[in-house]
């Protein structure tokens, strides 16, 4: 947030939509270490005297609140530093986008923890998949992000709004599942 807001970051929206675009892998890389500092031993343990739901709650519940602490800061500090008003509905939004960049972070980090890849495996896939993120246009949550909210204006399709902010919904919850998936049959 300090490098966007280093210098006059330009109308709101688009300042925040940067923000949350870099939230998604910040948020699986701590998530990822978050995690890796639980031991399989704590976790089968946590899970046979709570059950899997449990389980994954409790895990994901400091991933969250990193989630929802950066999302409003995202915002407060756009308040704060940002010189161009802004109404109130486009601060929701960067709330909004935010919080379901976030959300896609945590759940590729339970993902790839879930594959049981080494801490740099790790690592290396969220890397590749913020790239690839951001080089698709399709591809939730970096891309459809920044081509519906980098403007001035607000996006031009419906469909591309929507999208920003349903694609990272989607995303997480593919991978929510396919963690849930791969935790199931032990790998």
């Amino acid at each position: 947030m300090a490098a966007v807001y280093a210098a006059d970051a330009g109308p709101p929206l688009p300042a925040m939509a940067a923000t949350a675009a870099v939230l998604y892998p910040v948020t699986a890389w701590a998530t990822a270490a978050q995690l890796a500092m639980t031991s399989p031993d704590l976790r089968a343990m946590l899970t046979a005297a709570s059950g899997r739901w449990r389980t994954l709650l409790a895990e994901a519940a400091p991933g969250l609140v990193w989630v929802v602490v950066t999302a409003l800061l995202g915002v407060a500090v756009n308040l704060i530093f940002d010189p161009h008003p802004a109404p109130v509905y486009e601060r929701l939004l960067g709330l909004v986008l935010h919080l379901v960049c976030g959300l896609a972070g945590v759940s590729l980090a339970f993902a790839a923890h879930a594959l049981g890849l080494t801490r740099g495996a790790q690592t290396l896939t969220i890397i590749a998949m913020a790239l690839a993120s951001a080089l698709t246009p399709m591809l939730p949550p970096i891309r459809p992000v920044l081509q519906a909210w980098s403007g001035s204006q607000l996006p031009s399709s419906t469909w591309q709004g929507a999208w920003s902010l349903v694609g990272p919904l989607v995303l997480s919850s593919a991978l929510t599942a396919a963690t849930l998936a791969l935790r199931r049959r032990g790998v």
